[in-house]
């Protein structure tokens, strides 16, 4: 006697082969379609290959104390040199905004001032403006635009390895914003001590206590935000 085999068993086989079948076939669309892709997008292929080769490089030196110092180092230099040629163009604009930032701050103390302009000095030109109840004149000077620490702030954060260029770019804002703040601060203070104190108080302030303080405040916020980056 011939046994037959049950209905459903049968169907079950079908359907289960068929399922197989178009996943099959929804692979090889998905494959194709991959193969259509990098063919279309051959620079996006070579930028995620040279993403992924800067990665490689990265976490090796990561691993190694020494090459990481030798090549943030190096980063350094190359990101402050960069930045300084970018930023050169515009100095005596920038001069020019802190010394018309620091009229401004001048003037809410009650303190009036008349704005000489640009001026040339012997060695580079300055933004001068004259104190009028003293007629003692201010010269803001390339130094004094705070950009050259700003400089330094942003080329140590890009530099920095171990960190994801999102936190990077944060870090540059703040030290942007920071560093015009805090440079605007340093001045004020600095032009108080030239109304009030003799020129000797305010050649040991201006030469000596505050470029100190600049490069205190530049490891400080560079601490701090490694520290947070790293988390």
């Amino acid at each position: 006697m011939v046994k037959k085999k049950p209905k459903s068993r049968i169907i079950k086989s079908k359907t289960k082969q068929g399922t197989n079948n178009k996943n099959k076939t929804e692979k090889n669309k998905s494959d194709k379609k991959n193969k259509i892709n990098k063919t279309d997008n051959p620079l996006a292929d070579t930028f995620e290959k040279i993403k992924k080769y800067f990665n490689e490089q990265e976490e090796k030196i990561v691993k190694d104390q020494k090459k990481q110092f030798t090549w943030f180092v190096l980063g350094f230099l190359i990101f402050y040199l960069v930045l300084s040629g970018i930023a050169l163009p515009f100095a005596d604009t920038l001069k020019e905004s802190t010394g018309r930032s620091s009229e401004t701050l001048l003037n809410i103390q009650g303190i009036a001032t008349k704005s000489n302009g640009s001026v040339e000095l012997e060695t580079e030109n300055a933004y001068s403006f004259e104190v009028v109840q003293s007629g003692q004149t201010i010269f803001i000077s390339w130094l004094c635009s705070g950009v050259l620490e700003i400089i330094i702030l942003v080329s140590a954060i890009l530099a920095s390895f171990g960190v994801s260029w999102k936190k990077k770019f944060i870090g540059i804002i703040i030290a942007a914003i920071i560093g015009y703040v805090f440079n605007l601060l340093r001045i004020l203070v600095t032009l108080n001590i030239i109304l009030t104190q003799n020129a000797q108080v305010f050649e040991v302030a201006h030469d000596v206590l505050f470029r100190v303080v600049l490069f205190v405040y530049i490891i400080i916020v560079y601490v701090l935000w490694f520290n947070w980056a790293k988390k």
